[in-house]
Order: structure tokens, then C-alpha cells, then sequence
């Protein structure tokens, strides 16, 4: 049984693991070879699967299989904004998650696109819905994070930003 990738997903790995690019591997089973959490390589390609080609620092080329295996780039000095970060992922449909200093920000993919063109302004709050404020939208884009601190997963991007 094979995993499918959406096109969108694919472009995306692609843009965030491009050729030279540095990783840690943060999970991989594998049987026959030690792959140990931390272990670092050097990305050749991600391939039409999904599948990250890396020639590790233990001298193997095993690939990070998508949706099996977990690696993360090691760009972590690198700071975007809240709408760089919005911008990238947009064409992949995701929802988003914001720990920012006004309290969390939760938005759809819909509600990310208004924001982005002033239509919306978003809400914070300290953990309950119930108690939201609303921000200004600019505030929000303008916040930065650390590429490293960004989790993206399946259907969804997680980011503290300040």
C-alpha cells in the first residue's frame, strides 16, 4: 500500500528540502541500519513520492519516507514572518496555529487569505475561544518566527512567533 502526495504537498517539500539543504533526522525505523534521532545529512532531492534522498553523516543514503519517517532542516537562524510563512503554505490548503504574544491564533486557509488581503482581522485568545480579542492583521503578519520552530504537518502548520 503506497502513500499518495498531492501535487501542492510535493511542491512544497521540494521548496522546503532543495538540494545541499542540511537535516536532522528526527525519526526513522529501519531494521537493518541504526538511524538514530539527531543523526544529520545533506538532502540530494525529494523524489515524485514524497521521499527525502539524504546522504547522512553515517555514510547511508537511506531516504526520510514520506508520512513514515521524520526528518527537519537545520536552517533554524533563519527568521520569516507570520506572511512569508502564510504566502508558502497557502497553495497546500492548510489550516494554521499561532502561540503568538496576544494568545493563540487559529486560522483556516480561507481565513488566512483574507487576512492577507486586510479583509479580516484575526482573534487571540489565552487558550478559550470564548475569550478572544481581535488583533490587527498586520500585527499578526509582521510577528516572526524561526523556520526551525515551524511544524508542518499533514493538513496543518504550528509556529510560536513573537
Amino acid at each position: 500500500m503506497g502513500i499518495y502526495i498531492r501535487k501542492e504537498e510535493l511542491d512544497a517539500l521540494r521548496e522546503k528540502y532543495p538540494q545541499g539543504c542540511r537535516v536532522e533526522l528526527v525519526k526513522m525505523d529501519d531494521p537493518y541500519r541504526e538511524m538514530p534521532p539527531g543523526l544529520k545529512g545533506t538532502v540530494e532531492s525529494v523524489d515524485d513520492s514524497g521521499s527525502i534522498h539524504v546522504h547522512w553523516e553515517n555514510g547511508s543514503s537511506l531516504a526520510v519516507v514520506y508520512g513514515e519517517d521524520r526528518c527537519r532542516k537545520l536552517d533554524g537562524d533563519k527568521e520569516i514572518t507570520v506572511e512569508e510563512l502564510l504566502r508558502r503554505c497557502l497553495p497546500s490548503g492548510k489550516t494554521f496555529y499561532f502561540m503568538t504574544p496576544g494568545g493563540y491564533v487559529g486560522l483556516t486557509n480561507q481565513d488566512a487569505e483574507k487576512i492577507l488581503a486586510g479583509e479580516m482581522k484575526p482573534q487571540g485568545h489565552p487558550g478559550n475561544p470564548e475569550f478572544a480579542v481581535e488583533m490587527e492583521g498586520r500585527e499578526l503578519l509582521e510577528f516572526r518566527c524561526k523556520e526551525a520552530d515551524v511544524r508542518d504537518e499533514q493538513g496543518v502548520v504550528r509556529a510560536f512567533v513573537y
